[in-house]
């Protein structure tokens, strides 16, 4: 079928451009660190900037994504709904589509404020409990206390990067 306003390759790109920064974030080339085997733990400073930058990036890869598939089902985007955790719960309630994402994206975002803004220091219980959900740690021990250092190892950047690459597939293969 002939496709004149493109949206399957816009769907197919934004796609494409969410799993590619998936699977790099995940990677150990992603994460500028040595094989996961003899790697530290990622604190510094800097790494937690980067990181957290990593995290705004795919972030905006997915909203670039739930425009894409809001077009490829003759919706409209939603250009004045920044937050892409809200984006998605709201293309779903749309779509009839269920999906349990928003708490954990909302986390990520606080994560990615976190290493980005605090320089990765916990201000507040309740952003070291974020950060520790938006990691996807909820069923390791309590997450740590006010004034410490978030520390992201490698397993956290590939749990973040295998979450996002599940809602690109989920997004594209839905009915």
């Amino acid at each position: 079928m002939l496709d004149p306003l493109g949206r399957a390759a816009e769907l197919d790109r934004a796609y494409r451009t969410l799993c590619r920064g998936a699977r790099f974030f995940a990677s150990p080339a992603g994460q500028g660190a040595p094989p996961p085997e003899i790697a530290a733990p990622i604190s510094h400073r800097h790494r937690s900037k980067w990181i957290g930058n990593g995290l705004r990036e795919l972030d905006r890869f997915l909203h670039h994504l739930l425009d894409a598939v809001a077009h490829a089902h003759g919706l409209g985007a939603a250009p004045d709904q920044r937050n892409s955790a809200n984006k998605l719960r709201a293309l779903r309630a749309t779509l009839g589509h269920g999906g349990d994402d928003h708490a954990r994206l909302l986390a990520l975002g606080g994560t990615r404020a976190c290493l980005f803004h605090c320089d990765g220091i916990l201000r507040s219980h309740a952003m070291a409990t974020a950060c520790w959900s938006g990691l996807g740690r909820s069923s390791t021990p309590p997450a740590p206390e006010r004034g410490a250092m978030l520390i992201v190892v490698p397993a956290d950047l590939r749990c973040v990067g295998h979450f996002y690459q599940g809602l690109a597939e989920d997004l594209v293969q839905r009915p």
